[in-house]
């Protein structure tokens, strides 16, 4: 069964003639990864503090070929204006897999209470398509002959404007559209994808606090699809939300700060589109660490 699907995801890739090929990963908890979208998020916790991150996601849970993405990121300041980063992406769907290595670089306009810092993000994406794991009906097919692998140079921009208590995320993390078509008659292009996101925080009594984000993407010339975020912070430890992502999934997650530097979380999306017939839920975890390079400063509090 496993290869019956695996061999429709595979067909569905050559047939459509010209295809979109790269469809960057869902992430439910964006707001907690914001550099593997945006470059010129790298360094906004200060000079200070090198963060750490990872997040696995798993979509339709339990579904053969369904997609499951692992990211790795690191970032820091290295003076109060400039920052740099580094990001890893597995992302895994069928017999397509993509590996994305880039680098970050962001510069920042102090403007006292607010900052405005400007990206750039490079780096490299190696794709490839085991077509020879794919159940073949006529074996000796020729369209099925050849395992399609490309390297692909990859150039992304973002904008990211901040203060303590609500951020605008603008940010296309690759404009490079990439054709290929491994030795077949059939090409695929790597589209482009837009994200606009931003958060605020309201202060509830002294132990309290509710965020709300949202989160816009598209690739052009496709439909906008949207996030609403609503969560409560308590006692700046323990944060609970529920999410929905239009027309797709109702969302719970959950995520605690263990030590001052450390977090964890989770999400659950449970889907309410058709794909809910096949696969029910996908799942989402994280965790982050942030360094802090002076031990006798304390790091200031950090909602996104």
């Amino acid at each position: 069964m496993k290869k019956i699907i695996l061999s429709l995801v595979g067909f569905l890739f050559l047939v459509t003639g010209t295809l979109h090929a790269q469809q960057l990963p869902h992430y439910t908890q964006y707001m907690y990864n914001m550099n593997i979208l945006n470059p010129a998020y790298a360094g906004s916790k200060g000079e200070q503090v090198i963060s750490f991150g990872t997040l696995y996601r798993t979509q339709w849970y339990d579904m053969p070929g369904a997609p499951k993405t692992f990211t790795a990121n690191v970032h820091g300041a290295f003076n109060d204006n400039n920052g740099i980063g580094l990001s890893f992406i597995n992302d895994e769907y069928g017999t397509i897999g993509q590996n994305m290595i880039t680098v970050d670089y962001s510069h920042t306009l102090d403007f006292g209470n607010s900052k405005l810092a400007m990206g750039l993000k490079t780096g490299v994406n190696l794709f490839s398509n085991t077509l020879s794991d794919l159940y073949v009906v006529h074996p000796g097919d020729p369209l099925f002959a050849n395992d399609i692998n490309d390297t692909w140079f990859t150039l992304g921009a973002g904008l990211f404007y901040y203060t303590d208590k609500y951020y605008l995320s603008l940010s296309v993390p690759n404009f490079m559209q990439n054709k290929f078509n491994g030795g077949t008659p059939y090409k695929g292009t790597d589209e482009m994808h837009m994200y606009l996101a931003g958060g605020y925080v309201f202060n509830i009594g002294d132990n309290f606090k509710f965020k709300p984000h949202f989160l816009l993407f598209n690739n052009f010339g496709q439909k906008m699809q949207a996030d609403l975020s609503l969560n409560m912070l308590f006692a700046n430890r323990f944060d609970i939300g529920i999410s929905h992502r239009w027309k797709d999934a109702i969302i719970g997650m959950f995520n605690i700060r263990l030590f001052d530097s450390f977090r964890i979380g989770y999400a659950y999306d449970r889907h309410v589109s058709d794909i809910r017939f096949y696969s029910p839920s996908s799942h989402e975890f994280f965790i982050n660490y942030d360094w802090n390079l002076n031990k006798k400063v304390m790091l200031s509090p950090r909602y996104f």
